[in-house]
């Protein structure tokens, strides 16, 4: 078996500062275990720093149960990573200082030499014995998100919420003209009765809502981060010789790096999220749109927040792909419509990564047509498959699905 017995402390010294102490720390952990499974797992740990809270705790957990030795055990589903056959050049590469780059050049490998589907045979086996040893975590309060969406469009001939009217109920008669402002008053009152860390956000497709409570992520502050990563692939793309594989290196090397004052904010993990939202997302660099939907998808799957506001604002409307990327015109058109139907199919996704999330039975969806008349609620407490012509509001709709 070919382990990583040749890991060593300085392979770490250019990790951010809790990545390198919790790297040097698991050196008798990591070193019998093999070279492929650990250059893996130290792509993570190299990230420790900006990772939130449950991400943290999974790289912790990780660490802790791998060194309990025997059969059944999660070092034994980690040794079978060895079954699968590396190259003399990637054993060679600085796979330990550079994961990322050992990342990138093991994932072409594993296509060329056909190896994938047994790399994820591993994965997945992997993962099952990770989350079926971790403790379960303590009872979670109920989540809730609320997606504002539409603003300045109209809902004819786009059926709202088509997807998910089966399994709630829809509002047909409802007051919008106040809802960003419910919805303000619903994430403030609940970040002030469970504080905590990342556990209540305000993502927006236009300009910020900010609070001292919550977390605030928006296009428009983040423009600056944005026309960065679009200079980056602006320039691999006229160059011709990065290719995507360069280009993913040149974003990786951006990544270590602090973007700054991005949200006003001095957190490295909210810094270095914003930048992967741009560095790592598809379409976000271009479409506000897609960037809240991205945006959504990846603070459920990583902050697993109590609470979070998502808004859609009107896009930029479609023009040449060269064009969007260099950012050459001047006069930038929004689309209103275009950006209903985005945030309608945006909303969705939401929901659907939201019921992945432990404890999902109990959360609450809202999605509300801001300046239109519908919305809709999918929670325990609401109906599935009716539809209400009630007069009523978002607060009354917040109150009758919690």
């Amino acid at each position: 078996m070919k382990t990583a017995a040749s890991l060593q402390p300085h392979d770490f010294a250019d990790y951010p500062p809790e990545a390198r102490e919790f790297a040097m720390s698991s050196l008798d952990t990591l070193q019998p275990l093999p070279l492929l499974f650990v250059a893996t797992l130290l792509r993570q740990v190299s990230r420790y720093d900006w990772l939130f809270p449950p991400e943290q705790k999974e790289v912790l957990d990780q660490l802790e149960l791998l060194k309990r030795q025997g059969p059944g055990t999660l070092q034994q589903a980690a040794i079978s990573f060895d079954q699968i056959p590396l190259t003399a050049d990637l054993e060679r590469m600085d796979w330990a200082a550079q994961p990322d780059r050992f990342s990138e050049a093991l994932t072409a490998y594993l296509w060329s030499s056909h190896h994938m589907e047994n790399f994820r045979t591993r994965a997945a086996e992997y993962s099952a014995k990770l989350d079926a040893s971790r403790q379960k975590p303590s009872t979670q309060n109920p989540r809730i998100c609320i997606v504002l969406l539409g603003k300045g469009a109209r809902a004819e001939g786009v059926p709202l919420f088509e997807r998910l009217r089966p399994k709630g109920t829809l509002f047909q008669n409802v007051a919008t003209s106040d809802a960003l402002q419910i919805a303000l008053e619903t994430l403030q009152g609940r970040a002030k009765q469970s504080p905590g860390p990342y556990l209540h956000w305000w993502i927006d497709g236009g300009d910020a809502v900010s609070g001292p409570d919550y977390v605030t992520i928006s296009y428009n502050a983040l423009d600056p981060v944005r026309r960065r990563v679009l200079a980056i692939m602006d320039k691999a793309r006229t160059s011709g010789s990065d290719g995507p594989e360069g280009l993913r290196s040149l974003l990786h090397q951006v990544e270590r790096q602090r973007t700054g004052k991005a949200h006003g904010q001095l957190d490295p993990v909210l810094d270095h999220f914003a930048l992967e939202l741009f560095a790592d997302g598809s379409g976000t660099q271009i479409y506000s749109t897609t960037f809240v939907q991205w945006t959504a998808r990846e603070v459920l799957r990583r902050a697993q927040p109590d609470t979070i506001i998502l808004r859609y604002a009107p896009r930029q409307s479609e023009r040449p792909l060269n064009e969007l990327i260099s950012g050459s015109s001047t006069s930038l058109t929004p689309d209103p419509q275009g950006s209903l139907i985005d945030a309608n199919m945006g909303s969705y996704y939401t929901w659907l990564n939201l019921m992945r999330l432990p404890g999902a039975e109990r959360d609450t969806w809202i999605a509300c047509h801001e300046g239109g008349r519908q919305a809709i609620a999918v929670s325990p407490a609401m109906p599935a498959g009716t539809v209400s012509l009630q007069p009523c509001d978002l607060r009354q709709i917040v109150q009758w699905s919690s």
